[in-house]
């Protein structure tokens, strides 16, 4: 009987070391290939992109924008674009648009930035 004992608990030892093992290798499964991070590309809208322009500032509740524009499009779909004029950013609420908006706002900085004009002084020399 001590032997019949000691065969069923060896048995369930090693039904629960495979189930371990089992759920050892799903959780360190690794997938084939890596997710792949979006591309965003920053662009000046083309005037024919105005009906789109319309349609994404009516998504975003907010006013169509004035002037000239910058956009950002990912896998061809136009998700966020920000005026040159008063900068203000319109975005698709559907989508994740929190870096496009970041490089647009970056972006529209570098475009509008004036650089001073440099002031020459005289500096008399002496010899």
């Amino acid at each position: 009987m001590n032997s019949q004992m000691n065969l069923q608990v060896a048995r369930e030892r090693i039904a629960d070391l495979h189930r371990q093992a089992a759920a050892a290798q799903r959780v360190t499964k690794v997938p084939d290939q890596p997710k792949r991070s979006p591309v965003i590309a920053l662009r000046m809208a083309g005037p024919d992109e105005a009906a789109e322009l319309a349609e994404l500032a009516a998504l975003d509740s907010k006013r169509p924008l004035k002037g000239d524009a910058l956009v950002a499009v990912v896998d061809g779909k136009l998700i966020a674009a920000i005026s040159l004029v008063d900068r203000q950013v319109i975005a698709d609420p559907l989508v994740r648009t929190a870096e496009a908006t970041v490089l647009l706002r970056a972006r529209a900085a570098q475009l509008l930035h004036k650089p001073r004009a440099r002031r020459y002084r005289f500096r008399p020399r002496f010899a």
